[in-house]
């Protein structure tokens, strides 16, 4: 059996969360099942819905010969700060032919890069201007890449989809971007081209230092 993992954040009142994604296919000619996944907790995360301690089971779920499904996981995050790499276990039974019935594991770091505690959030232009001069946003950081291998247009909408940005004002190459952490700390960008090589000069703004600096991180890798 193989997987994919997706991670999508689900904005509570109360908790934020977030929702990890994984696709089971099952690469077998015997039935898959008793999948159970097993998540070591951080500070700063803490896995939900468990059946027991750390350990979620999906028992009324079945892989068919070469089919494929979805399961979910669920975190409650009260820290964004930092990348996480958490270990986790995949356990599953495999029903042989031969009415034997083989037990695998596929034990893997769960990777949950500070990109994922954002969502999207829309301002007006009016309301970005305030905000970037209002003196709220006291943590600051820049970074410039001498080249990229997208024209600037391309680049913002790669951008915008990758990090749940969405696009303030964009003046010809110039653009401004904005976007939330689950815990509701602000994230502005200026986003600019800086020479004739597809050139980006990117100052980020926020009221979360640590976040910001490893999300500049994150997006300066990404680009080069």
């Amino acid at each position: 059996m193989n997987f994919n993992e997706e991670t999508f954040t689900i904005p509570t009142p109360s908790t934020a969360q977030l929702d990890v994604t994984f696709l089971l296919k099952n690469r077998t000619s015997s039935i898959i099942d008793h999948i159970d996944i097993h998540v070591i907790d951080s500070l700063s995360s803490k896995l939900l819905n468990t059946t027991s301690a750390n350990h979620v089971s999906f028992p009324s779920i079945s892989l068919f010969p070469y089919s494929q499904n979805y399961i979910h996981i669920y975190f409650a995050i009260n820290d964004i700060s930092f990348q996480q790499k958490l270990k986790t276990t995949l356990t599953y039974s495999i029903n042989k032919s031969s009415n034997e019935i083989q037990t695998d594991t596929i034990e893997f770091k769960l990777d949950l890069p500070c990109s994922q505690y954002l969502r999207k959030k829309s301002l007006d232009p009016d309301a970005f201007a305030e905000l970037m001069s209002s003196g709220t946003l006291t943590s600051q950081s820049n970074i410039s890449i001498s080249s990229s291998s997208q024209d600037f247009s391309s680049l913002i909408n790669t951008i915008c989809q990758t990090y749940r940005l969405t696009v303030v004002d964009k003046i010809n190459s110039a653009a401004s971007l904005y976007s939330e952490t689950i815990l509701g700390h602000p994230i502005a960008f200026l986003f600019k081209s800086t020479n004739s090589q597809n050139g980006i000069s990117i100052n980020g703004k926020s009221t979360e230092t640590h976040f910001l600096s490893n999300l500049m991180e994150e997006i300066k890798n990404f680009i080069k």
